[in-house]
């Protein structure tokens, strides 16, 4: 004879971390995957040519926009070659987010060539790589 839960069942969900990078992605076969990174982390901002106008008279010339570009790079160390080959799947995942503490979600893009991949002597493996962030809100930054 079968059981029946009596009662409705309660999930816990615990907030992610507010160290390191949380970050959750689509595999290749449609199933949501998610880890902290919470080795170093470093952030970057390139900024490039400036938008120029300039009179028609060339005497002067005004600045109208100069773009930024962040990033961020994480690491990953100390793994399993199960946990590299599966964390190795958002490199080309078409669907990658930053998750923060608020449940707050930022989508996010792998710089192109950023990967770096480490074997150690006794087979741990190391795992890095580069983060393109969203542009930037002229009018909040």
């Amino acid at each position: 004879m079968p059981t029946y839960l009596a009662h409705p069942l309660t999930l816990t969900l615990a907030p992610c971390s507010p160290r390191g990078v949380y970050l959750r992605w689509l595999t290749g076969i449609s199933t949501w995957e998610a880890f902290l990174f919470s080795g170093d982390t470093d952030s970057k901002t390139e900024v490039s040519d400036a938008t120029d106008l300039a009179t028609a008279d060339q005497r002067a010339t005004v600045a109208l926009r100069r773009a930024a570009t962040d990033t961020l790079t994480v690491r990953a160390g100390d793994l399993s070659e199960a946990q590299h080959q599966a964390l190795s799947t958002l490199l080309d995942s078409p669907q990658l987010y930053r998750q923060f503490p608020d449940g707050s979600r930022q989508q996010l893009l792998v710089v192109a060539n950023s990967s770096a991949s480490r074997t150690s002597g006794d087979g741990r493996h190391e795992l890095e790589f580069s983060l393109k962030l969203p542009a930037r809100n002229a009018l909040t930054h």
